[in-house]
């Protein structure tokens, strides 16, 4: 490594620069010449003479290399999208990779305004690596921006620590950075994936994708991510979500639609007749299915599936026997 580095030293020095070096015990007087060490005859006058041992190459070789080790550090930044329904809120991560220990970060994500909607600055929460910081107290300077110039969607900008000795982020491969939630806005078409793109346009001045690194700025690669809108699936008649009809669905209807029960999280199973309304006679209609040959059961019924009436107004906030 020693021998490289002096190799690379060499391409720095001036062309007659004559040095006396002392390594290994071995005293050599060689001139300098690019890429090369050419031993000179003993007659040749040395313009300068400097004794450098093993250490001070050491030295001298991180002060002059050092830009370039600095230059190669790396970091990412990374959005894991998620699906859901529409009307609902739905969770994305923001992960990072770095090399090195973060001081500092900025960067804007975009999103379709008329699909997506961040509600208030508590749709952003801390990954526990930065509310850790500075005694749990989380980084000294954090500043989000729900409603940023030119564009729909967010920045942030972050300094870990104002006072030394300044604690950082540490070097990580996908780390959880930020959780960010968004409202899906209740007429978003079914199937939309939506985009969530890293940008530099937001803001006034415009806010930046950069990371602080070991007093070096970097621009991290960066990676979006999507949020895919889909629908429920239901068995329509499952109040208790057992995955089976039985008497006891029509039971708990009574207690629901009577106020004795609170309101179960699919109302679209509820509703046994879909008839668009949650009423005695949903519990009367299951009852005559079951014990006397009654009408059948509107879909989705034996397979979970959709809502073949999506414009009633009752939803389907989720339905565990059919996750």
């Amino acid at each position: 490594m020693l021998k490289s580095c002096q190799s690379e030293l060499m391409d720095l020095l001036p062309r007659e620069t004559q040095i006396n070096v002392l390594l290994s015990g071995i005293d050599r007087r060689v001139g300098v010449y690019p890429n090369r060490l050419i031993p000179r005859p003993a007659r040749a006058r040395p313009h300068a003479e400097i004794h450098m041992s093993k250490y001070t190459w050491i030295v001298i070789c991180y002060v002059f290399l050092a830009p370039g080790i600095v230059s190669g550090q790396t970091a990412s930044l990374a959005i894991i999208g998620t699906e859901g329904f529409a009307d609902t809120t739905v969770t994305t991560m923001i992960q990072l990779t770095s090399d090195q220990e973060i001081h500092g970060f900025s960067y804007g994500v975009s999103h379709d305004a008329a699909i997506l909607s961040i509600t208030d600055p508590n749709s952003i929460t801390l990954g526990s690596v930065l509310a850790d910081l500075n005694n749990a107290t989380g980084p000294d300077f954090f500043n989000v921006n729900l409603a940023p110039a030119n564009g729909s969607g967010y920045t942030i900008a972050c300094v870990t620590d104002l006072f030394a000795p300044f604690e950082q982020i540490p070097p990580s491969t996908d780390l959880l950075l930020l959780e960010v939630a968004y409202l899906i806005d209740a007429t978003a078409p079914v199937g939309t994936a939506t985009p969530l793109d890293f940008t530099d346009a937001l803001g006034s001045p415009p806010v930046q994708t950069v990371m602080v690194l070991q007093l070096q700025e970097v621009v991290p690669t960066t990676t979006g991510g999507s949020i895919l809108v889909t629908e429920p699936l239901f068995l329509r008649g499952d109040l208790d979500q057992s995955g089976n009809l039985s008497l006891i669905d029509g039971v708990l209807l009574l207690y629901r639609v009577s106020g004795l029960e609170p309101p179960g999280t699919c109302k679209d199973s509820d509703d046994i007749n879909d008839d668009g309304f949650l009423t005695i006679g949903d519990a009367v209609y299951l009852f005559q299915y079951l014990f006397i040959n009654g009408a059948p059961i509107p879909s989705p019924i034996g397979v979970c599936g959709p809502d073949p009436d999506p414009e009633d107004n009752l939803d389907c906030e989720s339905y565990s026997a059919c996750e």
